[in-house]
């Protein structure tokens, strides 16, 4: 397994103290924010901070981890520090009707925690862990990193299929449905993996979710994600056994010779072993020279990572790659390499990806059809930084006990990523056309990566009608005077 470095640790602690994920700055000093008037900053461990604060501007933005901020002001944002905060804060946002929207990392690109009006609930500081290895699970507050999870579990040689980026928060992860590290092999999408969740209801009770005890708000814990009707203060999560091996190997093509990526993963994806993940990105090649026309410098990028016993049997099991045209007609190649999870996490030479997002998704049964259908469209992005990322074979079953409901062979993410807020319009305008392009081969969208911010239906478009459907009926039990926000631009 991995340890976190020295500098990262630092980091982890410093970033998590604020609550605060890709700011430009840090908040300023507890002792130059005057306390809001009111009641509530005298009930509380944690910060209140008003739309009158001198604060609050920083404080607005800092909830949201990219570049964009939105324009939506809540009233109050109130940081908790304990599940007696969120409880007091719950109590006060239903007797004084404001309505609660919920940010554990402020990752989600549409930024769904900040709504206008009423109170954004920061539960950033719970990110208390408790590892089970007899019983192998997971104990977590909602804020904890997935990698840290990842870290902390590998120390008893278990692991958890934990989102591809480190910074992820697991409470809006895994309530939003998500698929992570071999997950495949680790009980498809990682929201099937809780086993029971600590909730503070609208009326400031604190209630346990499961398959035995409310076992509908256990039914919607597992997949609402940003629509979610409660605080989630506490998951239980299964954990299972951590490969002892990882080994990658990566394949980098023309995106002119996309045709040829294509046919060969049809054929190996009948044959790889669920313990393989695939992960193919349309991006811009970082080495191209300056003066290559932008279309000759998009590649066509495949990882293929296998997590195994043994390094003989991962070896084994990314042969069938290594002898297939992906290998011999590659333009580059590194094959067989070991790795682990902190070198998945951080790659070299890899873009940071702090910028400007947009955001969008499609679950699709027909993976060669719906690439090669936008694959000169990608030839035109308006930023070189922006991806377009497949995972096929997916390999998740939906579940009875769960409302996530949307899902296909394969994912297609759609990453755009670009610096200056003048380029707006170009890059949602790109955005757009990707959807209109993808739209027939779609089953529907993921929640948590979609861009209900500007297109509210997309929401909808996630879950089946039944489901929800179904949603709205424990939404009314759970939360009848509306105290939670829905889903954005939902309410």
């Amino acid at each position: 397994m991995y340890k976190l470095s020295e500098s990262r640790r630092d980091f982890l602690k410093k970033i998590t103290t604020l609550g605060v994920m890709g700011t430009t700055a840090y908040l300023r000093s507890s002792a130059s924010m005057a306390a809001p008037s009111g009641t509530l900053a005298t009930r509380l461990q944690g910060k209140v901070v008003s739309r009158d604060d001198t604060a609050y501007e920083t404080w607005r933005q800092a909830m949201v981890w990219q570049k964009a901020k939105a324009n939506r002001y809540p009233d109050l944002i109130v940081q908790a520090r304990s599940e007696a905060d969120i409880i007091e804060a719950v109590n006060y946002a239903r007797e004084h009707t404001l309505k609660i929207a919920i940010r554990s990392s402020g990752h989600n690109a549409a930024g769904t925690s900040l709504r206008n009006g009423g109170m954004l609930l920061d539960i950033s500081h719970l990110r208390d862990f408790k590892i089970d290895a007899e019983k192998k699970l997971a104990h977590v507050q909602p804020a904890l990193w997935c990698e840290q999870l990842v870290y902390e579990a590998g120390k008893y040689g278990l692991s958890f299929p934990a989102a591809h980026c480190p910074s992820v928060a697991l409470g809006g992860y895994v309530l939003g449905g998500s698929v992570g590290w071999n997950h495949a092999a680790w009980g498809g999408a990682a929201t099937h993996s809780i086993r029971a969740m600590d909730v503070i209801t609208a009326d400031g009770e604190k209630v346990r979710a499961s398959a035995t005890e409310n076992p509908d708000l256990y039914w919607a814990g597992r997949g609402a994600g940003p629509g979610f009707f409660g605080v989630v203060t506490k998951l239980e999560l299964e954990l299972y056994p951590a490969p002892k091996n990882i080994i990658s190997s990566m394949y980098i093509h023309p995106l002119n010779g996309l045709a040829t990526v294509t046919e060969t993963l049809e054929n190996l994806l009948k044959l790889k072993d669920e313990r393989v993940e695939i992960l193919l990105l349309f991006m811009h090649n970082p080495q191209a020279p300056k003066d290559l026309p932008e279309e000759e410098a998009k590649i066509c990028f495949v990882g293929v990572n296998a997590f195994a016993e043994s390094e003989q049997q991962a070896k084994q099991m990314l042969r069938p790659f290594a002898e297939s045209e992906l290998s011999s007609k590659s333009v580059f190649k590194v094959e067989y390499q070991p790795s682990n999870f902190s070198k998945l996490y951080h790659p070299e030479n890899v873009d940071s990806g702090y910028g400007r997002y947009g955001v969008d998704t499609e679950w699709t049964n027909d993976l060669s059809a719906s690439l090669h259908a936008v694959a000169d469209h990608f030839k035109k992005t308006p930023s070189i930084r922006t991806h377009i990322v497949a995972a096929p074979a997916m390999n998740t079953q939906l579940h009875d006990d769960a409302c996530f409901s949307r899902i296909g062979d394969h994912f297609i993410g759609t990453y755009l990523l670009w610096d200056d807020e003048k380029d707006d319009d170009s890059n949602y305008a790109w955005l757009d056309e990707t959807n209109r392009i993808l739209a027939p081969f779609s089953e529907g969208h993921y929640v948590n990566e979609t861009a209900g911010d500007r297109f509210p239906q997309r929401y909808q478009d996630c879950y089946s009608p039944k489901n929800w459907q179904g949603l709205e009926q424990v939404r009314k039990k759970y939360d009848p005077q509306k105290v939670f926000h829905s889903f954005l631009g939902n309410d």
